[in-house]
């Protein structure tokens, strides 16, 4: 009760909130990886300095599905109040990072392997690892359409190579496989939740599918990125420990473009403008297709200690299924939560997101996001979302928190509502 207390009392003082508390830094770095971009900067690459940490606080969640985006999963796949411990150390290629949390959560203790990777990376540009890590493909302001950081990451083996200087431009790939959890839980996000609940009961479920996907990106010039991805879910097997068809495999495809736009920068006064558009699609078969796709738009605009965000996605709108046969049935996600944008596919979204700087040298971040369901969707559920976030450097460490809110709108009920929130107070050990 006292570290909820604290909580509410940290977040009542804010005026708007920011960036990751400590046990969100992977999707931290991913975000401001985003922003370099527009900046035309190349990110800062980890720190060759060993560090660690120590820290206490918590993640919960009630009511309402409400993600916390950019979370890792807290709220959701990550729940109780404890400890936690993350450290890092470089030596040569290599690198090596962890984080691990002890949390209490109804009456039990958990050990979680948040976070790890262990990494080689050759002067010459190629890294190898074997981690469990944040990675954002595709440039959605609630995470990219293939993977983005408001789930828990996977375990997983990746590989990417350098930039090569190719005749059409400069271009570079990224590989990685792995397997999601067993015993998967249905999210509470998916529209026809009820029928596969009930193919799930009937045994119609697949477990432990592999993931593997492949990325490449291309840049013509210094303004202009190109990206053409795609995630595959396949094998894994039922609750007889039958081998899965191999019609039940699943692909989602995505083709990406970003460009610089100085001339908006100088207009608004800003260090740097970019916007992207992109279209996805997830097929109901093995096949490599952005038809139906799901559209989306975006700006971004930075100054010094502030950036401005604005997106348009449509939803979509998949073909009925029956779900007689054994597939896939939690989709593409990973412990209740999605791999891709956080309110799902289907959902159509209105974003603004906000970074500022705050008292006492605090950094702070206000997301506002109007969802609602595909046209197709004759529920017609719409909601409002909010969340905040907020850091402060402290002599011995940092603190920060992270809380996010969601209002459900069904015509003819009643009004709905979910929160989700993290707190960490982190000391540095070195």
């Amino acid at each position: 009760m006292k570290g909820r207390l604290l909580f509410f009392i940290l977040f009542a003082v804010l005026v708007a909130s920011a960036q990751a508390p400590m046990l969100q830094d992977g999707a931290l770095t991913l975000r401001q990886a985003r922003l370099d971009w527009t900046l035309g900067q190349p990110p800062l690459g980890p720190s060759s300095m060993p560090s660690f940490e120590v820290g206490w606080g918590g993640t919960a969640s009630e009511g309402a599905y409400a993600p916390l985006i950019g979370g890792e999963g807290f709220g959701h796949g990550t729940q109780g109040w404890g400890m936690g411990m993350q450290g890092r150390y470089v030596r040569g290629g290599w690198s090596f990072s962890a984080t691990a949390l002890a949390l209490r959560d109804h009456g039990h203790t958990s050990g979680i392997l948040q976070r790890t990777t262990i990494a080689y990376q050759a002067e010459s540009g190629w890294r190898a690892a074997l981690e469990q890590a944040p990675i954002a493909w595709g440039s959605g302001l609630n995470g990219g359409d293939l993977l983005g950081a408001s789930a828990r990451s996977i375990p997983r083996v990746s590989l990417s190579t350098p930039e090569a200087t190719l005749p059409l431009g400069r271009w570079r790939a990224e590989a990685f496989a792995g397997r999601l959890d067993r015993d998967r839980p249905l999210p509470e996000w998916i529209a026809d939740r009820p029928a596969r609940a009930n193919a799930q009961a009937a045994g119609f479920d697949l477990q432990q599918p592999l993931l593997w996907g492949g990325l490449v990106r291309a840049s013509f010039g210094s303004l202009v990125e190109a990206t053409l991805g795609a995630l595959t879910l396949e094998e894994g097997r039922n609750a007889q420990g039958q081998a899965a068809p191999t019609d039940a495999a699943r692909t989602l495809s995505l083709a990406e473009l970003r460009v610089r736009v100085p001339l908006l920068a100088r207009l608004t006064q800003a260090q740097g403008a970019s916007v992207w558009v992109s279209r996805s699609a997830a097929p109901e078969d093995h096949s490599v297709t952005l038809s139906p796709g799901r559209p989306l738009g975006g700006l971004q605009l930075v100054w010094e200690g502030w950036d401005l965000g604005f997106e348009y996605a449509a939803g979509t709108h998949s073909a009925d299924t029956s779900f007689s046969q054994p597939m896939y049935l939690a989709g593409f996600s990973n412990h209740g939560d999605p791999l891709g944008p956080a309110f799902g596919r289907k959902a159509t979204t209105r974003t603004m997101d906000l970074g500022l700087p705050l008292f006492l040298e605090g950094q702070g971040r206000l997301k506002v996001v109007r969802a609602t369901s595909a046209l197709a969707d004759p529920s017609g559920v719409g909601s409002w979302f909010l969340q905040g976030e907020a850091q402060w450097r402290t002599p011995t460490g940092r603190v920060g928190a992270s809380l996010a809110s969601r209002r459900n709108e069904l015509p003819g009920s009643a009004l709905r509502w979910g929160w989700t929130m993290a707190i960490f107070q982190a000391f540095r050990v070195f």
